[in-house]
């Protein structure tokens, strides 16, 4: 199986403060503010998930995570 450079290993030392701030880093698009849409597709076999995130109004993102089932 090959790797995909363009996705980054989730890194939660990225992420800091109180709640509202966590979850407007996660959700929200960086440039206009909107809620970014995340979908998700899992691979059990190797216990992870890429997660792809992307803003329907101005069309930023396309940001690439991968998540490690524990």
């Amino acid at each position: 199986m090959s790797f995909d450079p363009d996705f980054q290993l989730e890194n939660f030392e990225e992420l800091f403060g109180d709640f509202e701030q966590v979850h407007k880093v996660l959700n929200e698009c960086p440039v206009c503010g909107s809620n970014m849409v995340h979908t998700h597709l899992s691979d059990y076999k190797n216990l992870y998930i890429h997660e792809n995130s992307r803003c329907t109004d101005c069309g930023h993102g396309n940001r690439k995570k991968i998540h490690h089932i524990n």
